[in-house]
């Protein structure tokens, strides 16, 4: 026994708006004789989800619908990065982040395999990483003028002992975003703890969100609306979707965001995590007060950035 298929008429404006034409179209939805105006009107049409007069903008020569929505007007990259460098001559403080980049060899033996457990990731002792390693150092100037406490919390981390960020991962590679870091507790990205030990509260009037998201900002994840915990991307790309999510409070030098790409570009990941690599934190802290310790601090770029091969 088949089914019948019943053929109903309606109405369908035209591009025009002027003449109603009868189309029939039959129960499973064809719409295949259909006018290509009048397809897209029973879909999402210009007054549907791609927004009101989107194609009439697009036949004007003001771009596709990607670039008609909340930040067609803003501001020019150069502007925003005038503005970003602006924010950090109010008053800035600069860090460093030693990173090596670890073979992760399978079959070996030891605590020098990461092994990953469920929700949580084992990182070897840092001193029984692989000699042959590279290193890199990455300098962070941060915004500690005007975003005091973001800026505070996150120099905290980077100067603790123990449950900080020396010895944590760079977890995580988002292609043409960043990379992503901080997760303290588990190395996954699916925790994370301030300095103080919970979720730091921050309001605008406290911290305000003054820094856009641009190539070679550092910005904290916000798991919560006003929270922030450890977590925090490094930006290879423009972001414009974090804005007024993320709390962008830094920026990397020229040199470090190059290593940073590097990495983004040619490190193989599976579902966003290196799978041949690993990339641990070894050392961080304030460049100022590693100078005052007598320590040398100018290794930005020291090494090449390495190039994993298919």
């Amino acid at each position: 026994m088949g089914y019948n298929r019943v053929n109903f008429c309606f109405s369908v404006p035209t591009h025009n708006n002027t003449n109603h034409d009868c189309e029939r179209i039959n129960t499973y939805g064809s719409t295949t004789n259909l006018h290509s105006n009048q397809r897209r009107f029973l879909a999402t049409g210009t007054r549907g989800s791609r927004g009101h007069g989107w194609y009439v903008n697009y036949n004007a020569g003001k771009g596709g619908r990607h670039l008609q929505g909340e930040y067609h007007d803003a501001d020019s990259l150069k502007d925003r990065e005038r503005w970003n460098q602006a924010v950090l001559e109010v008053g800035s403080r600069q860090l460093y982040i030693d990173v090596a980049v670890e073979p992760r060899t399978s079959g070996s033996s030891g605590d020098a395999v990461m092994m990953s457990k469920k929700n949580f990731v084992v990182v070897p002792p840092l001193d029984e990483l692989s000699k042959s390693s590279e290193k890199h150092r990455l300098l962070i100037d941060v915004a500690s003028a005007i975003m005091p406490e973001t800026c505070q919390n996150f120099v905290d981390l980077c100067s603790a002992s123990k449950d900080g960020y020396k010895g944590s991962l760079l977890y995580r590679i988002e292609r043409n975003v960043g990379i992503c870091g901080g997760d303290v507790l588990s190395n996954t990205g699916k925790t994370g703890k301030a300095a103080n030990g919970t979720p730091l509260s921050l309001t605008i009037e406290q911290d305000p969100l003054a820094m856009w998201h641009l190539p070679g900002t550092v910005t904290m994840t916000v798991a919560k609306v006003e929270e922030i915990d450890s977590r925090f991307v490094l930006c290879t790309n423009a972001a414009q979707h974090l804005d007024g999510n993320y709390r962008a409070f830094g920026k990397l030098t020229d040199d470090s965001l190059a290593i940073v790409r590097g990495w983004e570009e040619n490190l193989l990941t599976k579902k966003g995590v290196p799978t041949s690599f690993q990339l641990i934190i070894t050392d961080c802290g304030l460049v100022e007060a590693r100078q005052e310790d007598g320590l040398d601090s100018d290794r930005d770029g020291q090494s090449s950035v390495i190039k994993e091969s298919a």
